[in-house]
This record gives C-alpha cells, sequence and structure tokens, in this order.
C-alpha cells in the first residue's frame, strides 16, 4: 500500500513536472510568438512611417495606425498572458522584448517636425517676398527723387546761366556807354586844352606886341633928350 502511495505521488509529481514543463513551453512559444508580432507591428510601422513622410496626412493617418496596432498587439499579449495561469515567470527572469513597445513609448515627432520646417519655409519665402517688394518700392522712390532733383538742377542750372547772362550783357553794357561818355569827356577835355593854348598864345602875342610899342617909345623919348640935353623929370610919362 505504501508502495502504491509512492508511485501515486511520483505519478503525481510527474504529471505536475510535465504539465510545469508544457506551461513553460506555452510560455516561452507565446512570448516568442508576441515577439514576432512585435517585430512585424515594428516593421509595418516603420515602413508606413517612412513611405509617408512627405505627405503630412498619411504620415498622421499611418503613425496613428501603426500605434492603434501596436496598442492593440500589446493589448491581445497582455490578455493572453492575465488568462494564462499555467505561466511560471521567476523572479530572474530578464525581459524577452528587446525594443520596447511603440504604443507606451513616446509618440512619433516627425511629422510635427516635418509641418513646422514647411511653416518655416513658408515663413520665410513670404519674408523674402516682402523684403523683395520693399526693395523693390525703396528703389522705384529713390529713383524718382534723383529724377525730380535732377529736373529741378537743370533748370536751376537754366536760372544761373541766364541770370549770368543777363548781368554780363547789362555790364557790357555799362561799359559801352562808359566808353562812349569817356570818349566824349576825352573829346572834350581835348577841346578845352586847345581852346586855352590859342587863347595863351593870343594873349601872348598881345603881351609881346605891348611891350614892343613901350619899349620902343621909351628909346624915342631918350633919344629926344639926349637931343635937348635934358634931363628926365622925376614923375614918368608913361
Amino acid at each position: 500500500m505504501n508502495r502504491g502511495r509512492r508511485r501515486e505521488a511520483w505519478e503525481t509529481s510527474s504529471h505536475r513536472s510535465s504539465s510545469m514543463s508544457a506551461a513553460s513551453e506555452g510560455a516561452l512559444s507565446e512570448n516568442f510568438t508576441s515577439m514576432s508580432r512585435e517585430f512585424s507591428a515594428l516593421v509595418l510601422a516603420g515602413s508606413a512611417i517612412d513611405d509617408n513622410s512627405s505627405n503630412d496626412r498619411r504620415d498622421h493617418e499611418g503613425t496613428n495606425n501603426a500605434n492603434n496596432n501596436l496598442a492593440r498587439i500589446g493589448e491581445d499579449d497582455m490578455m493572453e498572458e492575465e488568462t494564462n495561469p499555467l505561466a511560471i515567470v521567476p523572479d530572474n527572469q530578464l525581459s524577452l522584448d528587446p525594443v520596447p513597445s511603440p504604443g507606451r513609448g513616446p509618440p512619433v515627432g516627425g511629422s510635427s517636425s516635418i509641418t513646422g520646417q514647411h511653416e518655416i519655409s513658408v515663413q520665410r519665402v513670404k519674408k523674402e517676398e516682402v523684403e523683395t517688394k520693399i526693395s523693390a518700392w525703396q528703389n522705384a522712390k529713390i529713383a524718382k527723387i534723383n529724377n525730380r532733383f535732377k529736373r529741378e538742377d537743370a533748370i536751376i542750372n537754366g536760372w544761373e546761366s541766364e541770370e549770368v547772362q543777363k548781368a554780363t550783357s547789362w555790364m557790357k553794357k555799362v561799359e559801352r556807354k562808359l566808353e562812349a561818355k569817356r570818349a566824349k569827356s576825352l573829346e572834350k577835355m581835348q577841346n578845352k586844352v586847345a581852346k586855352a593854348r590859342r587863347k595863351a598864345e593870343e594873349r601872348r602875342a598881345s603881351a609881346e606886341a605891348k611891350r614892343g610899342t613901350k619899349v620902343a617909345r621909351v628909346l624915342e623919348v631918350a633919344n629926344l633928350m639926349k637931343v635937348v640935353g635934358r634931363a628926365p623929370a622925376k614923375r614918368s610919362l608913361f
């Protein structure tokens, strides 16, 4: 009877060990299956992200679908692990999943970065367009101001030339008048000089004649007195 109990105990322990080994093998197979599913989901998500990086809407949809698929796979694995009562997990067992679950990881930021770069490029293009318009407006205004200044400068130069010509012509007229007046004055002066010289000659000739007459009378009286022999009186006859 003891042998029968020992046999039953051995069969029971062997049955338990076989069931535990089968459970551990099932758990390993289920973990491997979950790993393969997660790896395939990661590959699909990566391909969806790479294919839809050029389009913002498709990128968002592909990322959301990949995340939903990964989340669903993770939920299925959790449900399978929770519904498996025979799975034995030791305390020191390392995680068999080398890659963290994308559904539980941080959200993918590729679409936001592409959208931000697109917005920055659009803003840069708008800024360059505005700067180009401002430069064109500035150049047009400066050219207009310069042309107006050139016209005003030409008008000022013409007015200056006209005024200088007027002043020069007036000075020439004054000089001609002065020259004519000078000529007249010179002629008048020469006439006066000639007249003065003529009168001086006439007066000189008259004075010379008077002198000669008086000298002749004095000589005549002196000869007469010599003939008579009488001295002249004190009072002069002349």
